[in-house]
Parts: structure tokens; C-alpha cells; sequence
């Protein structure tokens, strides 16, 4: 297998524990870098060695399909392909769909069942909203919203997804909800606070408005007993109350929070004090949860406004449910199950005996790759699979401190809970690292992460202290391995911080860090929000990045219409929108024809589309290519996997060309995701799920457990969550703040569904008063630990720490935390981390320890923004100027560029001593001659005229042979060409036509010789030999030109290439090796000749007897005799005088239509001798305009305007 760099081959570490143990359950805790898919496939590797096991009784579970691809691989890489194929490698979810479909008639069920997706969900939602007449929804409406399925739809699709992961039923919730009756009482309850508050606990009481007089503070202590008593009224009220009101768990929970609030009230009135005049805060913000004013703005939560959310979640849980239910039997009705139900279905077969026992029988072996990221069902589908006698042994692997799913449900104690599930289990832990540096392993080791335990990692290779088992800092080196950077120490944001930081690391000015490449370098963010501050930063700065993701949840125009496309291939009668857009954009239909397409009486746009006569439209070409298009590619829907429908559907439309010059990336990303599932993968052919699978992708820019993209020459933009699974040689982590990764505005609100998933939980007793932010504060940190082992060899890290205390006029945590009554768990700080402090404690201990490789780069960072931004050093390695210098010369050059001043060979060109023959790819270079002007002589030149350099190019010297007027005109003065409509008018004997010129043949050979080249020269230098490169290579060129037409000849000509062969060797001549391709050669000292013959030889072969040889391509269809070959007379005369080696032969490839050999090759004897080129050189250097040449040539001349001469009759038709 091909392991990541440094991970071991062979077991090392505690590794050999997991391979050889015998027990029937192994929990395997490996943490970041050590190893856990390589770990998993060498035990697989010893069971099919031992012969415990065939490779058919071995299954292989993992989370996303991207995964599940990866391991197929790994597995084939490590193995023997063959032996890997019969390995059952499964996705949690194609797992369960397999099973099920399996068993679906057992279960009640039609094989064919389709999967509800989220965007399904979110469909059926609305089509229930708008179908039912549901009491609610004037309640869950804004005020400045009317009540529509639209406008309600997110909010129940939500409430929904959660309980539907939670496992929570509708049984279940209104088992354990309020009635309707019992919440409205709980909310009048509210009101008469929300009232009483309002007048008496807000500014416009003077006292709390002023709060500068005696007065004042006795009367705001007044109200404050106003409001006691009304909350002793209120739990009157609710002692008085009915029984089953009264003893209601929800209510009993009110009561007892509202004694709570009193103790609030009492302390709130003992805290008041004119000496500090930020306690009239207290009362507004714990009473009407006045979170929003700059004096409480550390505030989060406050014990009023945590009830108003808990009361109107119950609300909404009761309201909801009951549209929650509807969906359910809407489910079951259509036969249809979502992504939950479906894993619940499938572990509700594995509760059934025979089916148990008859599934499990089919393997020995299960492999559970990532198992911190299960959640329950998924515990309890894997339990039930292998728990038991006769039952598959197994392997779960995954990492405690990578467990960062938990808001998608997941259960991070999962892999420690096997210990209790299993009777015959043993637990290993994997903590030798092969990715890391002790220094980045260690900035996490020593961070106490708010007091949650984490894994002591060790680098692989590092010598430790025998006395302490800790790892010698004498091993560390002077380069840099983690920096620190203090944010609020410097003037700039943080983006521009990470900006300036990879801008110096990029041009090795950055100390104790050696030059970094734009691919070695990833920013690793908590959220989209600030990977796209990054993205803009980098973007100003113009520093090449990607991005992962679509973090707006957009998609370009381009995309849209590629996804619309897909929409209607995959549903062609109920796409009528997706079809428009794809009918205007990619197949240019009018407003007019598309009018005409929605006049006609058919059954939708497709159908229309198809039925249409094109007799009766503008443009019935475009309209018959998008039907013939359609129609096969719908025919061929259900006959490919993804994976190749795809690209059939990509070459049959042409939708790459138009797309926009970003989107190769989303197109990259929708290829990842269609290759990672197999044909028996959940989604399988291309259907509405699967473009919902695709858009989701996109939008989100990856799923929940897809990795980020890495580029290969840009710097990466990610979050935690993309970069999970990921490395990088150096990575920055900017943002480290409580600010940006725990605050949030109203915390009671954002936790308003474990708010209720609490109230349904048995074991809390008290939901109100209970901290529900301890699990979620844990994984905070684990994120944080997961971006931070990202980093290979350097790691940078970004940080401030948040002042939870305010100014001098805020109110702060402290005080508000000081007025709650003691029975509250919870802290007005919602999930508070401290962890730049908690960082920074870390760091410190790390800078003692390893005083050489750990710094503190705050004030360098400060101290590199009033320097200049470095110097350019020209290729010669000498020739040194600033930056600003460099602009401004390069601008005077691209303006004497610009308005032909300047020779654009090489005019700017340093001398060059010698022109050896090329032994590696490298650019032709231009010899002394050709440079006729300094950098400096041209940059001072202003806007005088150069004078004139005659050059002679052999394109020139076949135009003089034409006609010497047109060499003049072409080569001499470069006069501009006639326009279209003129040739076409001269074509018709001077009357316009605003039909298409005929083809010139003569253009068209010219424009496809030239892309051949083109292609030519590219493929050498990227070093691609296949046809496939060179077709896509030459279909990039003719669509930058615009010239798509012509696309079949081109192709033809590279086809040609592919074959050519000589007469003297059986090797082909593309497998001949290439020395150098489109060399520039120039011969000047001619006698008699004033100017310089300049020209470039198309390619440069080693023979395969060893000789030197030169050719030119030739894409015509005619074979130049050797007598009548003056151009490779031209060629033997310049190389001759370059190469330090002599040229044995010369000769043409010919791509056009000719008959084979395509190869000619010659001896210098045989080709014309310079004598006979000279008449040619001396006409071609004493130019002139009046000397004209009228013959077939004249048929597709550029400048008939000029009048030159008469047309050939053969051309007027006369």
C-alpha cells in the first residue's frame, strides 16, 4: 500500500496490539496522525494471511462514500486487486439500503423503494403546508411576513431533521409534550412578567435611566420587589391550579425555575449601587433579556429569556408534531423512507432473529472505520450485527478527539461505551504519530481544553527523555515549528495578518521558516464566514487560493445550468423551469422561440420541445440540437452508472465550454462526489435524488463528511470539518478567539432543540435550570484540537483574547454571574472556552521547552508591514530592481508592446554566449542578434518611434512567392485585413450578402495548422504523449479562438500525428525523443542581405539511430519534393551555426491528408543549396507595395479593397 509520508509499512508503536489481539471486539482509540486506516487494513491484511477469513466474509463500514472509495483503494493498493474486489466495502447508509431492499418484502416493502432526501423532505414539507390546513401557522409567521408554506417550510424542515436524528418520534412527543392548553397557560404566565418587567425593570423607569440619585436606586429596588411578588403570584397560581395542569413535569419544572428567578430578583436588588453605575443593567437584562445593548453585549443568556425560549420551543415542538406526523404517514404511504428511517429500518431487521442470524452469517469480520462519528442507531446497527455468539468479530476504529459531528447527532462516547456492550472486548490506543512535530503535537498535548481530556501524541522518530518519557528538546532544530501570533498587538485584521504572514512565507522572508510553496500552505477556519474573509484578503493581495466549498450556499450561472441540465434529463416532464434555463443559456434559444414553445398546447416544456414543428421557429438548428440531445441522453439515463453518464453527458452537450473560467472546480468536486459511489450505492443511476445530492454538494461546498478540496497551486481555504482527514506541510489557523468560535448573541435561542431534546430526556431532571453546554463545549475543543493537527512541519496560530468583561461601561459576566441563584448550572456566558488563554498557557510551556523552534512572531509581524515589499531578481540572477521599478518598467514595455514598438521575440533578452542543442524541456531562447534594446534604452524611449528592423520569417518568404504586394502588406506594414461583409461583396460581384461567406479554404488550412502547433508545443512542455491529451488540448485552443467548427479537421491532424511512421523505422514518430518544440532560430549575417531570416522549427528529434534530426509539421495535403524543401534549407542553415552538435537529417511530418509514410526524413545533400534560396532572400529584403502577382492566390486575398487587380473568372463566375 501507498503510505502517507512517514507512516510505517510495517507495525510499530501499539499497533501489533490491534493486529495480533484475539478478542471478539477490539476498540481501537488512535489519534491524529497515527495511523487508523493503515492500522485497520494491516490486521485486515493478517486475517486473509492466517486464512481466518476469505475475503467474502470480511465487511467494511465507514461514513462517507469518498471514504468508502478511499479504503476500496487502499485496500486494492495493499492487496491483490482481485482479492480486494471481494471485500464488502459499505457506507453506513448503503449498508442499510442493501439490507433492506434485500429484506423489503419481508419488511413490507417494495424493493424498488426510492430514498427521501433533504431536499425531498423540504418538498414534502411544503406540499403539506400547502395541501392542510394547519391552525398554527399564523403563530410561527414574523411580522413582516405573511403566512405561506414558503415562509413556514425551514422552520418545520428543521424541526423535523432534528427529531427525526434525535430518534425522536411523534408517539413520543406528544407522549411527553405539554397540551396545547398547559402552554398557552405557561405563556399568559409569561405575558403578565413580560408586563410587569416592561413598565417597572426597563429605561423607561427614570430610576433605571438615570440611576444618579438616592432616589433613584430606592425606586429601582422597589420595582424589583414589584416583580418578586409577581413571581411569587404567578407559582400561586400554579399551586391553585388543576392537578393536571399542576403535576404536568413541564409545569413542576416552571414552578421551581420561577423560585430560582426570585432568588435572581434578591440578589439583583442587593447588588444595586450608585458606586457603580453599570448595575442598572442588571435588572432589564436578566428580566426582559435585553441582550442587544453595547453595555451588556457579553451577555448570552439570562434566566428570563431562557425561559421564553423554553416555553415557545415547547410551542413549536407541539405545533409541529403535528405536521411531523403527516409526513411520517405520508412516507409510509408512498413506500418511501429518508436517510434515518432508513438506518432505523435496517436495525430493526437486525432485531429480528432469523434475520439476524442470516445476515450475520454472511461475514466473520466487520471493520468500522471512524467510530467516534456513529450515532446511536448506527451504535445499535453495529452491536446487533456482531454482539452475540456465532456472531462476526470486531474492529472499531476511530479517534475520542476527533469526534466533531455531535450537532449532527452523533454519540462521541460511542467507541468507549463498547467496553460495556461487549463481554470478551480489549481497548488499544494509538498515540505515535507519523505526521506531526513533537513541538505541534505538544502545543496540543499541554493544552488542558477547558479541563476535557485529550491523548498524549509522540512523533514517530523523535528521541525521548528516559528519565522523564518525554521527548528531548534537544532533538529540535532552529526552524520555526509553531508560531504564535498575538492579533489584538497588531493594527490589522486577521485576514490580513494570515495575508501579509503567507505573503512573506511565500518570498522567504519570513524568520526561522524556509520558503514555503503557495501548495504547501492551508488556512484552517471554524467557519464559512471566515474562510471567505481569508478568500477576499488573499484575492486583494493576488495570491492564488481555493477555496472549499460555496460558503454563500450559491452556485455560478454556469453550474446552475449544468444542474438544471441534469434536472431535466432526470425528470424531463415536471422540469419546466430547469429546461427554460438550459433551453436560453446553453442552447441560445430567443425569448421569442421559447414563447413559441410555451404557446404550443402540449403537456409541459419538454414535450413542446419535442413536438414542435421547426418550421415554425427563428432558429429550428438550435431547436432540433437540444431535442436530438435530449432524447439520447435520456434514453441512456438508467443505462450508466454515474460515474460515465456523466462524462457521456459532458461530451455530448459541450457543457464544459459553457461554463465559466471558475467553475472547473465545482466540476472537479462533482466529479470526486459521483466517483466515490459505486453501482450499488444508495443513489445509484442518475435520478432527482442524485442531482439533489450533486446541488447539496455545491452549495454547501462539501456534505457533512466530505473532505475539502486541496489544490496543487494555491494556497487552501477550509474549515475544520473539510480539513478533517487532511494534512498540510504548513498550516494557518487564524481566528482563535471565544469571539469567533463560542459567542453567540442569544445562546438560549441557538439551543432551543436541546432545550426540548431535554425536556423529553428522563434522566434530567430539570431542564431550565440543568448546563446543556457541557457536551457541546467539549466538542468546541475537539474541533480546535482537530485544526490544529492538521500541520505537518509548521503551524501558525492567530489569536486574541475575549474581554468577557467589557470597557469600563459595560455590565460584566461576572456581576450578572454573581446575581444567579445557586441552583442555576448554567453560565450567562453560554459555552465560554477562554481559549486563547488556554492556548497561550500551552505555547508558553512549549517556548521554555524548545526555545530554538517555538516563537512568538507578533512583533516581527508588526515590524514587516513598514517594509518594502521586497526586490525582483531578473533570470540572469544579477540584475536586481524594487518592486515599483519593476511595475513600471514592465508597464513601458507593454505599452511599446501594445503599439508595436517593441519586437516581441525577446528585444528585452539578455546576451547569450552559446545555443547548445536543448538536453531538457526548456523555452527557445533568441541569440544576441535579436536584441536590439535594452530594458533600459527601451523603458527611456517615451513615445518616439524605434526605427524599423527588417525580419524575415519563412511564412514571409512563401507570401513573397504569392505576391510580393501581399508580403508587403502582411509582413512589412501589417495593413489590417478587409472586412467580412467586403470579401463576401467582392465574392458576389460587389453586392453584399448577409448570408455566411463561403469557406477559405486557404484561412481555414492556415487556422488549423496554427492549432496544431500550438498543441504541439503545449503537450511538449506539459509532457503529454496520448491522443486523449492532445484532443483536449486542441479543443481548449479552438474555443479560446472561437473556432470550435473546425474542431474535426484539427482532431483528424492529431490522429494522423498518432500514426505517422517512416519507411526507415519501425518506432512511430511520436515516440521518437522529443528535444525541444517550436525553437526559435535566427540567421543574420547573409550577404547582401540587410535584414535577419528569423523563424521557428517545429520540433527537434533524437533519431532512433542515434542522429539529430529537425522537422516541420505540415497540415496540407501535398508533399513537397526534397528539391523544391528551400525551408529546410533555411533549417540546416541555422542549426548549423547553433547546435554544438551537427544535424543529420531534416525533413516533414506530414498530419494532412497524404498517403503514408508520413515521415520524410532526408540527408542535408539532397535539399536545395543555399545558392538557390538567395534570389528569394534579395526580393524578399528590398519590399514594396507596387509589384503584384494576380493568380489563384487572388480568390481569397485580404485586401481586394485595395483594387490590386482583376479576379480570375473562376471567382466573379464569369
Amino acid at each position: 500500500m501507498a503510505n502517507k509520508e512517514g507512516e510505517p509499512s510495517v507495525s510499530r508503536g501499539n499497533q501489533p496490539a490491534v493486529i495480533d489481539s484475539d478478542a471478539a471486539c477490539i476498540s481501537v482509540d488512535a489519534g491524529a496522525g497515527t495511523g487508523k486506516t493503515t492500522t485497520m487494513l494491516m490486521r485486515l491484511e493478517r486475517t486473509l494471511v492466517d486464512g481466518d477469513a476469505d475475503p467474502g466474509d470480511i465487511l467494511v463500514l465507514t461514513f462517507a462514500n469518498e471514504a468508502a472509495s478511499n479504503i476500496r483503494s487502499s485496500i486494492a493498493n495493499r492487496l491483490d486487486p482481485a482479492v480486494a474486489a471481494e471485500i464488502d466495502v459499505y457506507t453506513y447508509h448503503s449498508f442499510c439500503n442493501r439490507l433492506v431492499r434485500e429484506y423489503a418484502y419481508y419488511l413490507g416493502l417494495s424493493p424498488s423503494f426510492d430514498i427521501v432526501t433533504e431536499r425531498d423532505r423540504y418538498r414534502l414539507v411544503t406540499r403539506l403546508l400547502r395541501e392542510r390546513d394547519y391552525a398554527f401557522v399564523d403563530e410561527n409567521v414574523g411580522s413582516d411576513q405573511s403566512a405561506t408554506p414558503e415562509t413556514l417550510a425551514d422552520a418545520v424542515d428543521e424541526f423535523i431533521a432534528v427529531m427525526s436524528r434525535d430518534d425522536i418520534d411523534p408517539d413520543t412527543l406528544e407522549a411527553h409534550l405539554p397540551d396545547a392548553r398547559t402552554i398557552d397557560l405557561l405563556d399568559e404566565l409569561l405575558l403578565w412578567l413580560r408586563q410587569e418587567a416592561a413598565s417597572g425593570l426597563s429605561f423607561d423607569n427614570e430610576a433605571f435611566r438615570f440611576f444618579n440619585r438616592d432616589e433613584h436606586l430606592e425606586d429601582a429596588r422597589n420595582a424589583l420587589v414589584e416583580y418578586g411578588k409577581l413571581l411569587t403570584f404567578c407559582r400561586e397560581k400554579i399551586a391553585e391550579a388543576p392537578a393536571d395542569f399542576r403535576e404536568d413535569t413541564v409545569v413542576r419544572d416552571v414552578e421551581q425555575y420561577l423560585r430560582s428567578v426570585q432568588s435572581c430578583v434578591t440578589n439583583v436588588h442587593d447588588s444595586l449601587t450608585l458606586d457603580d453605575p453599570t448595575t442598572k443593567h442588571l435588572a432589564p437584562v436578566l428580566f426582559r433579556n435585553q441582550l442587544w445593548r453595547e453595555a451588556t453585549a457579553t451577555i448570552e443568556q439570562t434566566p428570563i429569556g431562557r425561559l421564553e425560549h423554553y416555553v415557545a420551543v415547547l410551542r413549536e415542538a407541539r405545533q409541529y408534531t403535528a405536521i411531523y406526523r403527516d409526513y411520517r404517514k405520508l412516507l409510509a404511504e408512498e413506500g418511501t423512507l429518508d436517510f434515518d428511517e432508513l438506518v432505523r429500518t435496517a436495525t430493526r431487521l437486525l432485531s429480528d432473529a432469523m434475520a439476524a442470524d442470516e445476515i450475520a452469517g454472511e461475514y466473520t469480520h466487520v471493520y468500522c472505520d471512524e467510530f467516534q462519528d456513529t450515532d446511536r442507531t448506527q451504535y445499535q446497527l453495529v452491536t446487533k450485527l456482531t454482539n452475540g455468539p456465532d456472531r462476526p468479530e470486531l474492529l472499531a476504529i476511530g479517534d475520542t478527539d476527533q469526534a466533531i459531528y455531535g450537532w449532527r447527532g452523533t454519540d462521541p462516547h460511542g467507541l468507549e461505551r463498547l467496553g460495556d456492550a461487549y463481554t470478551d472486548h480489549e481497548s488499544v490506543e494509538l498515540g505515535l504519530n507519523y505526521r506531526s512535530k513533537q513541538e505541534i503535537l505538544d502545543l496540543t498535548n499541554y493544552c488542558d481544553y477547558g479541563g476535557h481530556s485529550s491523548k498524549t501524541l509522540r512523533e514517530y522518530g523523535r528521541k525521548t527523555d528516559a528519565s522523564t518519557s518525554t521527548v528531548s528538546s534537544t532533538n529540535a532544530d532552529s526552524t520555526r515549528h509553531v508560531v504564535k501570533i498575538d492579533s489584538d498587538e497588531l493594527g490589522w485584521s486577521p485576514p490580513e495578518q494570515v495575508g501579509m504572514t503567507i505573503a512573506r512565507l511565500l518570498i522567504d522572508e519570513f524568520d526561522g521558516v524556509a520558503k514555503r510553496r503557495l501548495e504547501d500552505i492551508a488556512v484552517i477556519v471554524r467557519t464559512n464566514a471566515q474562510a471567505s474573509a481569508i478568500a477576499d484578503e488573499l484575492e486583494a493581495r493576488q495570491i492564488p487560493y481555493e477555496q472549499s466549498g460555496s460558503p454563500a450556499g450559491t452556485v455560478s450561472p454556469g453550474v446552475q445550468t449544468l444542474l438544471s441540465y441534469l434536472r431535466v434529463i432526470a425528470e424531463p416532464a415536471a422540469t419546466d423551469t430547469h429546461l427554460r434555463r438550459v433551453l436560453l443559456l446553453r442552447y441560445r434559444l430567443s425569448e421569442a422561440d421559447l414563447e413559441r414553445l410555451h404557446e404550443l398546447d402540449a403537456d409541459g416544456l419538454y414535450s413542446a420541445l419535442l413536438e414542435i414543428d421547426p418550421e415554425r421557429v427563428d432558429e429550428p438548428e438550435r431547436i432540433e440540437q437540444a431535442r436530438t440531445h435530449l432524447r439520447s441522453l435520456v434514453a441512456d439515463r438508467d443505462a450508466y452508472p454515474l460515474s460515465p453518464f456523466l462524462e457521456w453527458f459532458e461530451e455530448r452537450t459541450r457543457m464544459k465550454w459553457f461554463l465559466g473560467p471558475d467553475d472547473d472546480r465545482a466540476l472537479d468536486r462533482l466529479h470526486r462526489f459521483v466517483d466515490a459511489y459505486d453501482g450499488g450505492d444508495v443513489l445509484g443511476s442518475l435520478s432527482p435524488r442524485v442531482v439533489d445530492a450533486l446541488e447539496s454538494v455545491l452549495r454547501s461546498g462539501s456534505s457533512d463528511r466530505q473532505q475539502g478540496t486541496t489544490s496543487t497551486d494555491s494556497v487552501d481555504i477550509m474549515t475544520v470539518h473539510q480539513a478533517k482527514g487532511l494534512q498540510f506541510d504548513t498550516v494557518l489557523v487564524p481566528f482563535l478567539s471565544d469571539e469567533h468560535w463560542c459567542v453567540r448573541g442569544d445562546y438560549a435561542y441557538s439551543s432551543r432543540h436541546r432545550l426540548l431534546s431535554a425536556a423529553l430526556d428522563s434522566a434530567i431532571d430539570t431542564p431550565l435550570a440543568s448546563d446543556l453546554a457541557t457536551e457541546p463545549l467539549a466538542e468546541a475543543w475537539r474541533v480546535l484540537h482537530v485544526a490544529l493537527t492538521r500541520a505537518e512541519d509548521h503551524l501558525f496560530v492567530f489569536g486574541s483574547e475575549y474581554d468577557y468583561e467589557g470597557d469600563e461601561n459595560a455590565l460584566g459576566r461576572s456581576a450578572v454571574e454573581a446575581c444567579l441563584a445557586d441552583d442555576l448550572e448554567w453560565s450567562v456566558a453560554g459555552e465560554r472556552m477562554d481559549l486563547w488563554p488556554a492556548l497561550t498557557a500551552s505555547f508558553e510551556r512549549l517556548e521554555a521547552e524548545y526555545p530554538e523552534s517555538v516563537a512568538d512572531a507578533t512583533a516581527e509581524l508588526a515590524e514587516s508591514a513598514a517594509t518594502v515589499g521586497g526586490m525582483v531578481s531578473y533570470d540572469d540572477g544579477e540584475t536586481m530592481v524594487s518592486t515599483p521599478e519593476a511595475v513600471e518598467t514592465i508597464t513601458h514595455l507593454g505599452e511599446h508592446l501594445r503599439s508595436r514598438r517593441l519586437l516581441p521575440a525577446a528585444d528585452a533578452a539578455p546576451y547569450t554566449e552559446a545555443f547548445d542543442v536543448p538536453k531538457t524541456r526548456r523555452l527557445g531562447a533568441t541569440v544576441d542578434a535579436a536584441t536590439r534594446f535594452s530594458v533600459t534604452d527601451v523603458s527611456s524611449l517615451g513615445n518616439s518611434t524605434i526605427p524599423g528592423a527588417l525580419r524575415h520569417s519563412y511564412s514571409a518568404l512563401e507570401t513573397h512567392a504569392e505576391c510580393p504586394r501581399k508580403h508587403y502588406l502582411d509582413h512589412v506594414v501589417g495593413a489590417f485585413d478587409d472586412s467580412v461583409a467586403g470579401l463576401q461583396a467582392q465574392a458576389n460581384g460587389g453586392e453584399a450578402d448577409t448570408a455566411p461567406p463561403p469557406s477559405r479554404a486557404d484561412g481555414n488550412a492556415r487556422l488549423i495548422g496554427t492549432v496544431f502547433h500550438a498543441v504541439a508545443e503545449a503537450a511538449f512542455y506539459r509532457n503529454e504523449n496520448t491522443p486523449e491529451a492532445w484532443h483536449e488540448a486542441a479543443i481548449r485552443e479552438l474555443t479560446a479562438r472561437g473556432e470550435r467548427g473546425h474542431e474535426e479537421a484539427v482532431q483528424r491532424c492529431i490522429d494522423r500525428y498518432f500514426e505517422a511512421t517512416t519507411a526507415t523505422f519501425d518506432v512511430p514518430f511520436h515516440e521518437w525523443d522529443e528535444l525541444a518544440a517550436e525553437l526559435a532560430f535566427e540567421v543574420d549575417d547573409l550577404p547582401g542581405i540587410d535584414g535577419a531570416v528569423i523563424g521557428y522549427i517545429d520540433t527537434v528529434r533524437r533519431l532512433p539511430d542515434g542522429r539529430l534530426g529537425v522537422f516541420d509539421y505540415k497540415t496540407v495535403g501535398e508533399r513537397i519534393e526534397p528539391a523544391m524543401a528551400t525551408q529546410l534549407s533555411l533549417y540546416a542553415r541555422a542549426c548549423a551555426r547553433q547546435f554544438d552538435e551537427p544535424v543529420d537529417a531534416v525533413g516533414y511530418v506530414y498530419v494532412g491528408d497524404v498517403d503514408a509514410p508520413r515521415v520524410d526524413h532526408v540527408s542535408l545533400e539532397d535539399i536545395p543549396s543555399w545558392e538557390s534560396v538567395r534570389a528569394t532572400l534579395e526580393a524578399v529584403d528590398d519590399p514594396g507595395y507596387d509589384e503584384t502577382n494576380p493568380g489563384r492566390a487572388c480568390r481569397f486575398c485580404t485586401h481586394h479593397s485595395l483594387g490590386c487587380a482583376e479576379l480570375p473568372d473562376e471567382q466573379t463566375g464569369g
